[in-house]
């Protein structure tokens, strides 16, 4: 599992599953919410200069080499396309 510190004590991490890969933020080892993708969907999202991914309460947010995560609309850490994309080379 690999993990990413945002702001405000949160972490963003991701998980390998079997077909699909787990999007988790949490807050003290407690999980406020989650999403599944696809590992390739992900590189795709990263490619994009401006994107946005997800509906409901976890968005991503791609604006050249940042990218925003959102939580129910509220910008709750910003992180590096790159450390983004290193993450995701890492559960390869």
């Amino acid at each position: 599992m690999e993990s990413i510190n945002l702001e405000n004590d949160l972490t963003l991490s991701f998980e390998k599953l079997s077909h699909t890969i787990r999007l988790i933020v949490s807050k003290d080892n407690k999980e406020l919410i989650c999403r599944r993708e696809k590992l390739r969907n992900l590189f795709a999202f990263t490619k994009l200069n401006k994107a946005h991914f997800f509906k409901g309460r976890l968005q991503l947010c791609k604006s050249d080499d940042k990218i925003a995560i959102l939580f129910k609309n509220e910008n709750i850490g910003t992180i590096s396309a790159e450390g983004f994309k290193q993450s995701l080379n890492n559960l390869k």
